[in-house]
């Protein structure tokens, strides 16, 4: 895991994401710790897509639909990760400092989807949305 974490959170998500596909056990899986790995991966690396996505988003309310996919996709990964470590499946051993990461993501970005709501309703879609 990153040691000194940007403040960019495009960059971070990217880390997290990284850092997620490293933690991807090498060894053979049984099909249903196989499809948890799986699900987790896909959601934490769909969280930092959306982020990016997010950045050329054309309007405002579009910029927060995205960072609200980008949410949902990050507190996915969390539950995943949940699994994966209450249950001691493959690779769990990984999950500490993930969860911990992706706890602090969801934080992140849910102030993001609530400052953006807020600017949203107050001053309405960007013109010539």
């Amino acid at each position: 895991m990153c040691v000194d974490k940007p403040f960019d959170i495009r960059e971070r998500t990217f880390l997290f994401a990284c850092d997620s596909v490293r933690a991807f056990p090498e060894s053979h899986l049984e099909p249903g710790t196989l499809r948890i790995w799986l699900q987790y991966v896909s959601a934490a690396t769909s969280g930092g897509a959306h982020l990016e996505e997010a950045e050329a988003a054309s309007s405002r309310a579009h910029f927060v639909t995205l960072n609200r996919g980008a949410l949902r996709e990050l507190r996915e990964a969390r539950y995943w990760l949940r699994i994966i470590r209450a249950t001691e499946l493959s690779g769990h051993d990984t999950t500490g400092s993930l969860i911990d990461e992706s706890s602090e993501l969801v934080a992140i970005v849910t102030t993001i989807v609530k400052t953006a709501s807020a600017k949203l309703k107050k001053k309405g879609p960007r013109p010539g949305s």
